[in-house]
């Protein structure tokens, strides 16, 4: 079978002996660099993904990835081809899945999924279940990628993102799911009969950052009431904080859902924020080449067909 590759500012390079299975191996090795963990992805031995390697350095005359440590280093040329090896490769599957029909119950796959551990505890459980009966042939991989989201989505490294405060890019398109308002947990024992916003600002407060990024919903609009509030520990995981919250006497804010059900397992009570907050717009982020993928697009549904129903009420 011979092939066309179009390489981004590179003449078109006729390439002969390279099939499919070449060009997906490719593809895992760009996510993973590992013969190891691409053959075991793959369901391929390793020398099997060894000979495809030295088939596609063979053909695009370029060592493509090189040793370091333990890793292999993808070149500037293979990083080139990242782009449209995804497109390709996305729009292979869509001529075949449009030729047979879907049957999520006959679905051998394994997607890789961007979750925060708000997302893990809210979402996971539900969707886990699902796929247990209707598609007991789907694995999901999830990971953290602190402040990497959007560019791990654009470069194909992971088919989906689950959370809140993307940023707008072109190529990636999102899914709401549903909207969640802020609340406030503090330990049952330092609890007060009502949280006034003296209170709040007096209280020790813990910040969760899951991407790492500076500032916050609530600190900017305490910054915009002129006002500001203590914050003792920063940490990137919710369920940190929580745990710390039941503990201790410092306080968090946090989207509602997930302050539910983590109090189901610790003396927490819930409070509405005496402040106004914008809800957090949770949703599901995924690159345009997959918009059309069957298999893809299924997930997405179902995802989005398990959520958006009731939210418990904090104490006023």
């Amino acid at each position: 079978m011979k092939l066309i590759v179009i390489m981004p500012a590179m003449n078109v390079i006729h390439t002969s002996g390279i099939d499919l299975a070449h060009l997906r191996v490719l593809d895992v090795l760009l996510r993973t660099c590992s013969t190891v963990q691409a053959a075991r992805e793959l369901g391929l031995t390793q020398s099997a993904v060894s000979h495809a390697l030295r088939r596609l350095r063979e053909a695009l005359g370029d060592p493509l990835f090189v040793r370091v440590g333990r890793k292999l280093a993808p070149t500037e040329r293979v990083l080139a081809l990242r782009a449209p090896l995804t497109e390709a490769l996305a729009a292979v599957g869509r001529v075949f899945q449009s030729s047979e029909a879907f049957t999520p119950g006959a679905l051998k796959a394994s997607f890789r999924v961007i979750a925060a551990d708000y997302a893990e505890l809210v979402v996971l459980p539900r969707l886990l279940a699902a796929l247990v009966s209707e598609a007991p042939g789907v694995d999901l991989v999830t990971t953290v990628v602190g402040d990497a989201v959007e560019d791990t989505i654009q470069r194909g490294e992971a088919d989906l993102a689950l959370g809140a405060f993307f940023a707008e890019r072109g190529g990636l398109l999102l899914r709401p799911l549903f909207r969640d308002p802020f609340a406030v947990a503090i330990a049952a024992e330092h609890a007060p009969g009502r949280l006034t916003l003296e209170r709040y600002l007096a209280a020790r407060h813990v910040l969760v950052a899951p991407r790492a990024l500076p500032g916050g919903v609530v600190d900017n609009r305490l910054a915009s009431m002129g006002r500001a509030r203590r914050v003792v520990l920063r940490t990137p995981c919710f369920q940190t904080a929580l745990a710390i919250a039941a503990r201790t006497d410092l306080i968090v804010t946090a989207p509602r859902s997930l302050i539910a059900e983590y109090a189901k397992h610790a003396p927490l009570v819930m409070f509405t924020p005496p402040l106004e907050l914008p809800e957090v717009r949770f949703g599901a982020l995924f690159s345009a080449s997959r918009q059309d993928d069957v298999a893809h697009k299924w997930l997405r549904e179902r995802v989005a067909a398990l959520f958006g129903g009731s939210r418990r009420r904090a104490k006023e």
